[in-house]
């Protein structure tokens, strides 16, 4: 059904602050469709979360963002967190850095993600929930610890840097990555060991165009885990090299598992990357909420 009433949440400082002008790029798209905009831009961080939660969203036929991972990643949280079920379709308009979600979707272009949204065709989106002690959150893309934490950290204070920042920040932290033990249970089997990077990935791509879970479906239930233990300094370069074609899961140190629940426990309270967000800590469960949200594609 094409979408008439639609609610769009900016970002103007995503990415590469461009949101405001990706609003102006796409307007034409909706006024060709007679769609109706109800625009709200955001001013702080959780902005995007709040207004997830409180608008009144009767009558709405789409709940849309211009904005890129983190801005999604409030949005799940804030739609999640909602006194009654949200049945309003999810339309990603990408205006991040990365924009691993919509990648996975193969949408990247904005005016192509709007006409997908007044088209209306919609499927649906597995979302994670995510429990750290006392603290919930909900991630759709991937929750990520070690590596995936040091790379994210680096990637925020190049972010004046643009795309480019998320292949320099795993490049310089693939060169020195370090081990950290951990006890990882999968869907009750145990695994306890070090490790230098643990990915848990609810979609396929991470960071710039990482294909880090190529075999990922956001529609299936199930969690890819991708796991490095142990990779000599050469093994990590070709990693880097092959994670952008997803080559890099026949490499021996890389293993992938496919769970429907995840935990772990680390010597310490390690943080976590959700969504590209640093936020929460170890310890920490993972368990799939099947088809908890619907997504236009």
């Amino acid at each position: 059904m094409p979408a008439k009433h639609v609610t769009v949440v900016v970002n103007p400082r995503s990415g590469t602050r461009r949101g405001l002008a990706v609003l102006e790029e796409v307007k034409p798209v909706f006024a060709a469709a007679g769609a109706e905009l109800r625009v709200r831009v955001t001013t702080h961080a959780g902005h995007a979360a709040e207004l997830a939660r409180t608008l009144d969203l009767d009558g709405c036929d789409g709940f849309c963002l211009i904005g890129g991972d983190g801005t999604l990643h409030e949005v799940v949280g804030g739609l999640m967190a909602r006194e009654a079920p949200m049945a309003v379709p999810i339309g990603i308009i990408p205006g991040g850095t990365g924009d691993s979600v919509a990648q996975h979707f193969d949408c990247l272009d904005p005016i192509e993600a709007a006409r997908r949204i007044v088209a209306g065709k919609t499927q649906p989106l597995d979302a994670v929930r995510v429990q750290m002690g006392e603290d919930l959150a909900h991630c759709v893309n991937i929750a990520g610890w070690g590596a995936m934490v040091d790379i994210n950290r680096t990637a925020e204070r190049l972010r004046v840097l643009g795309p480019p920042r998320y292949a320099m920040a795993a490049l310089a932290h693939i060169l020195r990555a370090r081990r950290r033990r951990a006890r990882l249970v999968l869907d009750g089997r145990v695994l306890e060991d070090a490790f230098l990077l643990v990915a848990v990935c609810n979609t396929q791509y991470t960071g710039k165009g990482m294909w880090l879970a190529p075999m990922a479906d956001s529609t299936d239930g199930k969690l890819d885990v991708v796991l490095v233990r142990r990779a000599t300094r050469l093994q990590m370069l070709q990693l880097f090299r092959k994670v952008f074609d997803g080559s890099h899961v026949s490499l021996p140190c890389v293993e992938h598992h496919r769970v429907e629940s995840f935990s772990m426990e680390s010597d310490r309270a390690d943080c976590l990357n959700l969504d590209g967000e640093l936020k929460g800590s170890t310890p920490v469960s993972l368990d799939v909420i099947p088809a908890a949200l619907r997504i236009f594609v």
